[in-house]
């Protein structure tokens, strides 16, 4: 119990803790999937969250030629618990609409928010820490934008990680 300095962490699984393929969904957030917690309800894990001073959840997106946001639409997006579209990825500020890159302007394309946007035929990764406990876990992810044969792109999410009393 050292990685929280001292405080005990729980730690919930789910069945997309695997790095899974997102390929063959052109349309925005064509590409669906429902996250299913092992032994907790999502009003289980809200209460969890409640609870708890600190949650997070990393997220992780591997591109190529695959955006999250193409124009004004996004592509790809994950969905809180309490149903509510994130625009937003880890690392970043719920209100930024970007990745952690577009917040310390470090992406790819310094033009873009994030380094998957930067659809330059290279294999490109946003990841990062979810840490707003009023919206975790996350309840489904959703992408698009891989329905091209030079399209491709893997989603990862890890546990849900709370700890310290509120």
């Amino acid at each position: 119990m050292t990685n929280k300095n001292g405080v005990g962490v729980t730690v919930i699984s789910h069945d997309s803790e695997s790095r899974t393929i997102v390929d063959g969904y052109e349309d925005h957030g064509s590409y669906s999937r429902d996250i299913d917690y092992t032994g907790a309800s999502l009003s289980q894990l809200a209460s969890l969250t409640n609870v708890s001073s600190h949650c997070e959840q990393f997220i992780k997106y591997e591109c190529r030629n695959a955006v999250f946001w193409y124009e004004a639409d996004p592509d790809g997006w994950w969905v809180s618990r309490d149903s509510t579209k994130m625009t937003y990825w880890g690392g970043a500020s719920p209100e930024s609409g970007k990745c952690a890159c577009g917040m310390n302007n470090t992406c790819a394309n310094p033009n873009k928010g994030c380094n998957c946007d930067s659809n330059d035929d290279v294999w490109r990764e946003d990841s990062g820490l979810l840490t707003d406990k009023t919206k975790l876990p996350v309840k489904q992810l959703r992408f698009g934008d891989t329905g091209g044969s030079d399209e491709k792109a893997y989603h990862t999410l890890g546990k849900l990680n709370c700890y310290g009393t509120a």
